[in-house]
């Protein structure tokens, strides 16, 4: 298992790389805080949105990141009835950013 705070070191690298090279496209300020809250070690996140958002996230700016991150490639998400949507994380091999 990856340790947290190398987890969000490489969440906060994988970031910084993107942005950096979609200069004119930067994700949102508070993207890595995100990340690490929906992905502390694992890399599938199956939280409600409801229980992403009272971790300090307005529910309106919340499902426009997660729109935004799975365009940028960072997340997939897979739909299932009556549960909430599963969202899985995609950082490059170290390294790679």
């Amino acid at each position: 298992m990856t340790r947290p705070s190398s987890r969000i070191e490489n969440i906060e690298a994988a970031v910084a790389a993107y942005d950096s090279a979609n200069p004119k496209a930067r994700l949102p300020r508070n993207t890595a805080r995100l990340l690490a809250v929906m992905f502390p070690t694992e890399d599938v996140c199956q939280r409600s949105q409801k229980a992403v958002a009272a971790e300090g996230f307005s529910q309106e700016s919340l499902t426009s990141m997660l729109r935004r991150l799975v365009g940028a490639g960072f997340l997939s998400r897979h739909r299932v009835a009556k549960v909430p949507d599963t969202y899985r994380l995609h950082l490059p091999p170290a390294g790679d950013a």
